[in-house]
């Protein structure tokens, strides 16, 4: 299994976890090498310096793909394209207002620069202050991206030219997110700001310079809900969303609340919610839709997880041992296991059915932001992990018979 983080601190990182080495195999292991440390710590000599400690953990690797710690450059978005060579690459969208396209070796392909992200704000809006701009959702293509901030400003460019789609939307976006089939189709939301769906080719916008807003309408635009039976109006709080099916010019959506509810949307039957759970006990800020089956899984911030099936609106597992606020969600290709991510600097992956039981941990010693699947990277099951042991073995033997043939002919030579 491989992963790419993006963190806090400014890194991008990745992580390769054996999927052969089980989490309770990995903690005996260091129980193993601490209780050594510790009684060969207890024989030395008071004249003799005490081994470092290893800190390793079995069957983990990890890496640093692009970045140094700073602050100002954290990662506040990211994801994974195709690129115009053929190569997957990731996509980062800075603290800094940075749009950074990098290799998976850490070579950096392009560099788009927000100096708007400079500017100090003070806005006042819904009883919140605004003190600065953010990424909240960012998408690309092989030819073009797609980013939103906080303050309602959508930007399509292209990565050859400067020539860029800029559409202004109301303040306080919370959430975007893309179509996984047509990237430009892209879905927002936020506080007092409804779900509304988007083409970033096809929108007409009024003829001004910078940021416009749009003058055609929306694919889709939502409506509140009913009032409560107080018939008081129920604020509106999208935290975040997902497309769940791979039609994009009708879309079905599912949104979560910050108000602790999960609703579907279907674009083709109505404006308003055709499903509605108050299914949290917390407001729920992460969002994720099975590709497999008709599942949800969400996040709140508390740091619980959970799993959900979408026809029912049940609960159908929980994720425990997560002790922090979970800040980004990841599924395998089969949908067989779940990633886990946030402030508890940990990237922990779970099982998606049985028992929900943690497979494996990492440590990343940042505090996560973002977490990617690498699904191009296979696990090899045992009968390929032993033939590629046997390959290594025959291969190293061959090495050793080389490495004396050699010595031999040198030695007659002199």
């Amino acid at each position: 299994m491989r992963f790419y983080t993006g963190d806090e601190s400014g890194l991008i990182k990745g992580i390769d976890i054996d999927a052969n080495v089980s989490l309770l195999e990995a903690q005996a292991r260091a129980a193993k090498r601490t209780k050594a440390a510790a009684k060969a710590k207890a024989t030395l000599k008071p004249t003799e310096q005490a081994p470092k400690p290893d800190t390793s953990i079995d069957g983990v690797n990890m890496w640093t793909v692009d970045g140094s710690v700073s602050r100002e450059r954290s990662i506040q978005q990211l994801c994974a394209t195709l690129w115009s060579s053929g190569d997957r690459v990731l996509v980062a969208g800075r603290q800094n207002g940075n749009i950074d396209v990098v290799g998976y070796d850490g070579q950096q392909l392009y560099t788009y620069a927000n100096s708007e992200f400079s500017e100090k704000l003070s806005i006042k809006h819904n009883g919140r202050l605004i003190a600065g701009r953010q990424y909240v959702g960012l998408g690309a293509t092989d030819s073009q991206f797609l980013a939103c901030t906080n303050m309602g400003e959508i930007r399509y460019q292209s990565f050859a030219t400067d020539e860029a789609t800029l559409m202004k939307l109301p303040l306080d976006a919370f959430r975007m997110r893309t179509h996984r089939q047509r990237p430009s189709v892209f879905a927002v939301g936020g506080r007092e700001h409804e779900l509304s769906v988007w083409d970033a080719e096809t929108v007409k916008l009024e003829p001004q310079s910078g940021y416009a807003k749009p003058q055609s309408a929306p694919i889709f635009k939502a409506k509140n809900v009913p009032n409560d039976f107080l018939n008081l109006r129920v604020p509106v709080w999208v935290t975040d969303m997902q497309f769940t099916s791979d039609d994009a010019t009708h879309p079905t959506i599912a949104v979560s609340t910050g108000h602790k509810q999960i609703r579907l949307y279907d674009t083709r039957a109505q404006q308003r919610p055709v499903r509605d759970w108050e299914i949290s006990k917390h407001p729920i800020l992460h969002l994720l839709a099975s590709h497999v089956r008709p599942e949800l899984f969400f996040a709140d911030n508390m740091g619980n997880a959970h799993q959900m099936d979408m026809r029912t609106g049940l609960l159908t597992g929980t994720f425990k041992g997560i002790s922090g606020a979970v800040k980004s969600l990841a599924l395998s290709e089969d949908g067989s296991k779940l990633a886990v991510a946030g402030l508890d600097r940990f990237v922990r992956v779970f099982e998606t059915e049985g028992m929900r039981q943690p497979l494996h941990r990492a440590y990343v010693k940042q505090r996560v932001s973002q977490v990617l699947w690498d699904w191009d990277q296979k696990d090899l099951s045992t009968e390929q992990l032993e033939e590629q042991e046997a390959e290594d073995i025959w291969e190293s033997m061959d090495k050793a018979a080389l490495k004396k043939s050699t010595k031999r002919k040198a030695a007659a030579a002199s």
